[in-house]
């Protein structure tokens, strides 16, 4: 089906990435590779966002720290108000718990804060692989190449029109005759779609669209894979889910390690998290764009690198913290 515009918020990270993208893409497109150059650039562009945010992640290591450090003194408030659930009781208990926190520079939602970035870059970039050819140029000349040999066939509309009509949502008009629409209605054809289009054609365009066909498929493809669409549970596709519910466990689990829990409750929590999250993880990437689980495969990957030098800060923070005892 063919999507709707992003809402306002979503739009302008889209258009922002898209800028971005579009300049990372130019460079691998015109001096590097033609083949694979959009997945080259997923990764490219994957690996900026987690350069950027690697501040963010030292400072969740600092925080998680100094969480586990206040862990006795949090004890001790919660047995002064044992079985205290009145107003004045727990407002009493959260003031303390505050000025507890504040004393110890930590930020309680600072664990959340890099998914809380994430999670708009995510959209954002689902938004863009599925329509890549409003945001990339190079993509944008062959769907608007593609579209302008389609129409200069003079019987284009009638041969068009079945194959476009599954593709429009009941409550958007798409006009046949407009170039921008037409752009829409390709950017969802399957391969099955364009084959029965090029049946209907006239013989004197096929070439032509065959040969841009050749170059959309090979700038969209990554080691077999339609970045644009959904990756489906055929191989090779299928692997994009697969891999990202184990790098998301992984690095999950290494996490967990990293920042080890006392509490039991939490404990069970984190053990429930640490199974949920990757299975999500692996159904968005069903259900989104495979661009988007290549993008959640790489950072996944750059993260346990990350951590690795992350839990080498952490263990020098410990042995600092343990020396000014």
């Amino acid at each position: 089906m063919i999507q709707k515009e992003p809402g306002i918020m979503i739009g302008f990270i889209t258009k922002l990435l898209g800028f971005i993208f579009n300049f990372v893409f130019d460079i691998i497109h015109d001096n590097i590779t033609v083949a694979n150059s959009l997945g080259i650039s997923i990764v490219v562009i994957t690996i900026i966002v987690r350069i950027l945010i690697w501040p963010l992640s030292i400072k969740q290591v600092k925080n998680s720290l100094a969480m586990q450090h206040i862990q006795p003194e949090l004890k001790k408030l919660q047995k002064k108000y044992p079985d205290k659930n009145d107003i004045e009781s727990q407002k009493k208990l959260n003031f303390e718990i505050q000025k507890l926190y504040a004393e110890n520079n930590i930020h309680p939602a600072g664990g959340c804060l890099l998914a809380f970035i994430q999670l708009p870059i995510f959209m954002a970039l689902n938004q863009l692989l599925a329509r890549s050819y409003c945001y990339i140029s190079d993509i944008g000349d062959i769907y608007r190449n593609l579209a302008e040999k389609i129409m200069s066939v003079p019987n284009y509309v009638g041969i068009m029109k079945p194959i476009a009509i599954p593709k429009v949502p009941p409550n958007m008009t798409i006009d046949l005759r407009i170039i921008e629409d037409m752009q829409k209605v390709i950017n969802k054809f399957t391969s099955t779609d364009w084959a029965n289009l090029l049946a209907g054609l006239d013989l004197s365009v096929r070439p032509e669209i065959t040969n841009l066909l050749i170059r959309k498929e090979s700038i969209e493809n990554f080691f077999g894979i339609d970045l644009i669409d959904q990756c489906g549970l055929h191989f090779p596709g299928v692997m994009i889910p697969i891999l990202s519910v184990i790098t998301t466990f992984l690095s999950s689990y290494f996490m967990n390690k990293m920042m080890p829990i006392e509490d039991e409750g939490a404990k069970a929590q984190q053990k429930i998290f640490l199974i949920i999250m990757p299975l999500m993880m692996g159904g968005f990437s069903l259900a989104l764009s495979s661009g988007v689980g290549v993008y959640w495969i790489t950072s996944s990957i750059i993260q346990l690198i990350q951590q690795f030098f992350a839990n080498k800060y952490r263990k020098k923070l410990q042995e600092e913290n343990n020396n000014a005892r």
